[in-house]
């Protein structure tokens, strides 16, 4: 005797079929065809997300010439589809500069929260590393501020907008 679930049963045509409240049959296949169109077409909702990332980077961070390199962490908030990330307390979004298959590039990253401009932020996507450097005037040398390697996490989203 088949389960009673509040939708009655019959056989139709070899396959077991459900007769929803309207009495109209809704037979296997058809429910899963249904029901893999209603993924697909929400996957691009899911597919856009997966461009706003957060990532936790701890490493070495070089505070000031001369004194050994201390252990830092930082979380960054990253969103690729509007050229926009943030770290830290995240007061404010800033630009990202360049987006290529393996690297984020961020000019003036110190300088969206704060500090110094001249410094340059490079998140490796294939290797899970990130690099900062303070860079040198017109002869394009830099030196280095930190380096380690991140992780991905949820976004955590940028702060709103009051006004």
């Amino acid at each position: 005797m088949p389960e009673r679930t509040g939708l009655s049963e019959r056989r139709w045509t070899g396959t077991i079929c459900r007769v929803n409240s309207v009495g109209d049959p809704i037979s296997k296949p058809a429910f899963t065809i249904a029901l893999l169109g209603a993924i697909v077409l929400t996957s691009p909702a899911v597919a856009a997300s997966s461009n706003q990332f957060d990532l936790v980077c701890k490493g070495k961070e070089q505070k000031r010439t001369g004194v050994p390199a201390t252990a830092w962490t930082e979380r960054s908030r990253i969103d690729l589809d509007a050229k926009c990330w943030c770290c830290g307390a995240c007061k404010a979004p800033a630009q990202i500069s360049s987006i290529t298959a393996d690297e984020i590039l961020i000019s003036d990253s110190r300088a969206a929260i704060g500090g110094p401009p001249d410094t340059e932020l490079k998140l490796s996507l294939t290797r899970g590393t990130v690099s900062e450097a303070a860079m040198m005037g017109w002869s394009g040398s830099g030196a280095s501020l930190a380096d380690g390697t991140c992780r991905r996490e949820y976004f955590s989203s940028f702060p709103a907008r009051r006004f």
